[in-house]
């Protein structure tokens, strides 16, 4: 194959041209490296561009799973701020990717509530979910690990009664964070549409998760008190991937992402991996009130300073690369105030649903998809707004889980399939991501096509 002539058809799609091993467009530059180039040019690219990311090195790999290795985190020293292909990925097609379940014990490096304490931000270390596509998951323990598993200890002091939980609880990578990149390198990264679908940043070694502490909840209640320095048993990644870079094969010219409350924290990760892609996005937020997103500063606090506007999602969408143009805000509560530079008319008092179903009346709409999590009743009724449209939704369910591999069964939902047939599905198998007009919403539903009065789908 001839490696030259294959990347330069892809660049010359959007406008790029290859001189050798440099691909240019106007100031920004992409230099082609094979895996044994050494240390210091990737070294020199990365201090001379200073994060401006217009000039990227990317390594080229014989094979996608030899890429795969040379992206891990322990090899990040040796390609510091370099992208990976293969020669594979770049003849085509594109691979589906696959993961291996792990089992593991991460480093908390911090644990963070926001200003009205209802949901913290976690933070932790596990390279063993470097590895993981969103939407996937991991099952994780509400309490640290205080001693080597099989330690002996002797309690000598009172018992304590108070209720543990036995089992893992499922949450979703809110943020992954690479060596060596900003945490907002998306800001600036702008790939060719058509060679960024064989690209790969190198792979997290860090994350963040969201939660929402119930007050009644045991679990969440148990998670705040973790300390940084603390280990916690995982097991994952679980669930299926859901790839993205198809999406383009398949027509799809722009991505609305609708979450509800504590469900936009799963999707962040799909905006980031969308944004990579050069897919545009359009994101819509649903909220309770703007106390329930802001951050406390804590270092702020201890030095006497005004608390710093940290929002959760606002600046992680900011952060990937989405325009504040593109993000709609909605507030239950009360009308939000301007924030984040967020256009006036952009803001909205109500629910999301009514925010999105305004927008695809007032705005044309190129060939999209849409993708949603929240509250059970939001995703039904974005079901019936998306088929209105004529737009396709996917919607990514929670479920209480008690192993998260499949066999349990506690987070079976009922879907219906395309010859009207019910059956269950489990979320953490065969999902967490569904078609919504899987999803069988209420008992004894009738399907789209039932009124008609034919056996199957018109």
């Amino acid at each position: 194959m001839n490696l030259n002539a294959t990347i330069a058809q892809l660049l010359a799609r959007d406008g790029w041209t290859l001189d050798g091993h440099v691909a240019r467009q106007g100031r920004r530059r992409i230099s082609f490296f094979t895996p044994d180039t050494p240390v210091a040019k990737f070294q020199r690219i990365a201090r001379q561009d200073r994060d401006r990311f217009l000039h990227l090195a990317v390594v080229v790999a014989a094979t996608a799973a030899v890429m795969h290795r040379l992206r891990t985190p322990q090899l990040a020293d040796r390609y510091p701020r370099a992208l990976f292909t293969s020669l594979e990925e770049l003849a085509g097609p594109l691979r589906p990717r696959t993961t291996t379940v792990a089992t593991f014990h991460a480093e908390v490096l911090s644990n963070r509530p926001t200003e009205d304490r209802s949901h913290y931000r976690l933070v932790f270390r596990a390279p063993e979910l470097s590895g993981l596509v969103p939407p996937q998951f991991f099952m994780m323990d509400t309490l640290p690990e205080r001693f080597p598993f099989g330690a002996r200890t002797v309690n000598r002091g009172p018992v304590d009664w108070t209720p543990r939980p036995m089992l893992k609880r499922p949450f979703g990578i809110c943020r992954d964070f690479h060596p060596h990149f900003p945490a907002d390198y998306l800001k600036r990264l702008a790939l060719p549409p058509s060679l960024a679908l064989t690209l790969h940043p190198p792979a997290p070694d860090h994350f963040d998760l969201l939660y929402k502490v119930l007050p009644e909840g045991l679990g969440t209640n148990l998670m705040t008190k973790l300390n940084r320095g603390d280990r916690v048993h995982m097991l994952g990644p679980l669930g299926q991937p859901f790839d993205v870079r198809p999406l383009r094969a398949a027509g799809v010219e722009e991505v609305h992402i609708i979450g509800g409350g504590v469900g936009m924290a799963p999707l962040i990760t799909l905006v980031e991996a969308l944004r990579f892609y050069a897919f545009p996005v359009k994101v819509f937020l649903g909220i309770a009130t703007l106390a329930s997103l802001r951050l406390q500063d804590e270092l702020a606090v201890t030095f006497g300073e005004s608390p710093r506007a940290a929002y959760v999602y606002l600046d992680d969408l900011l952060a990937a690369g989405v325009k504040p143009a593109d993000i709609f805000l909605s507030c239950d509560m009360a009308r939000p105030r301007r924030v984040r530079g967020l256009p006036a008319a952009n803001l909205h008092q109500g629910l999301v649903p009514e925010q999105y179903r305004r927008f695809l009346r007032e705005r044309p709409v190129p060939q999209a998809m849409a993708i949603t999590c929240g509250p059970h009743r939001m995703m039904e009724v974005m079901t019936g707004i998306c088929r209105a449209a004529g737009l396709p939704l996917k919607v990514l369910l929670e479920k209480r889980m008690g192993c998260g591999f499949g066999v349990c069964f506690s987070c079976v939902q009922k879907v219906r399939h395309a010859d009207g047939s019910e059956d269950y599905a489990r979320v953490c198998r065969e999902g967490p991501l569904f078609d919504a007009e899987e999803i069988v919403w209420k008992p004894n539903s009738q399907p789209k096509w039932a009124g008609c009065g034919c056996a199957a789908r018109c």
